[in-house]
């Protein structure tokens, strides 16, 4: 309920339209198209492996194709500029409380993403491709791939 008092802030005043709505909702709109890209690209690379598998086929260990080539989560980056889009709107109106509820998604999804962090790191099959991942990819925020220092060599 928390997260969604921008909404209650907005639809209880009575401000006109002005740039940060606007901006507000572009926020909001590329979080939604950022994480539909991201969970549709993640279920497209969860499927084409469990086919892999049943075929007896090699499976690839992580998804590094796409968005998730710039982020580690963009699923959850979009998820987020949703809620702090949402925030946006309610501190327009003079109600920056409402940060409260997507701080705490946020610290929610941190805690999350070490949990799925540390089962990706579970599976032999793919700890070193994931390790390598992690090091050359940004864990939320898209971003260019790293290189790593000392080339190929460098153990990991």
């Amino acid at each position: 309920m928390g997260i969604c008092l921008p909404m209650y802030s907005v639809h209880s005043s009575e401000e006109p339209w002005n740039i940060w709505d606007f901006v507000a909702t572009i926020v909001c709109v590329v979080g939604i198209v950022l994480a539909y890209f991201a969970d549709t690209q993640l279920y497209d690379f969860t499927r084409k492996n469990e086919v892999m598998k049943e075929l007896g086929m090699p499976v690839e260990p992580n998804l590094e194709k796409g968005l998730w080539r710039y982020s580690r989560h963009p699923n959850y980056f979009g998820e987020q500029l949703w809620w702090w889009g949402l925030f946006i709107y309610g501190w327009n109106v003079g109600h920056g409380w409402t940060f409260v509820g997507p701080l705490v998604n946020s610290l929610c999804l941190a805690y999350v993403t070490i949990l799925v962090e540390r089962r990706m790191l579970k599976k032999e099959s793919r700890v070193d491709a994931y390790r390598l991942y992690q090091k050359t990819t940004s864990v939320w925020i898209p971003w260019f791939k790293s290189s790593l220092k000392g080339g190929k060599d460098k153990k990991l």
